[in-house]
């Protein structure tokens, strides 16, 4: 997840929001994975289409501006992660990414899959402790 996210930062999650709240595009969400928790942003939720053209995304047919995300490798290491799709999200389920998309163990992988919102334990609110001291007190929203 960095640039959103770096090694080390402690985040406060908020583990009710999404009992009030309906998951959406763009929400950072935290879920468990095996043993550990990690965060990941929606990219879809059901009922969209989705498909990726060299690292672009298109959603229910428009490319998405995405001035968050990261690329650290040249294209075509992992072409099943630059160009994917169309696929079409269930109801239900929810399509996640992490920002930095080269290296990111996320729903394009079938061994991760969709979400089911069960899977989603909170959202990050703020950041409360980094190596990077001027993170401190970053809102995640």
């Amino acid at each position: 997840m960095e640039d959103t996210f770096l090694k080390g930062d402690q985040f406060v999650i908020d583990k009710t929001f999404y009992r009030d709240h309906a998951v959406a595009r763009n929400d950072l969400v935290v879920l468990r994975s095996q043993d550990y928790q990690t965060v990941k942003r929606v990219i879809a939720i059901g009922g969209d289409t989705l498909e990726a053209e060299n690292r672009e995304i298109i959603l229910n047919g428009r490319r998405v501006t995405e001035p968050f995300i990261r690329h650290t490798l040249t294209p075509g290491p992992n072409p099943w992660m630059d160009s994917f799709g169309p696929v079409t999200i269930p109801a239900g389920k929810y399509f996640v990414m992490g920002d930095n998309r080269d290296v990111s163990f996320d729903s394009r992988a079938s061994e991760f899959g969709l979400l089911d919102v069960q899977a989603i334990t909170g959202r990050p609110l703020y950041i409360y402790r980094s190596p990077i001291q001027a993170r401190v007190g970053k809102n995640l929203k």
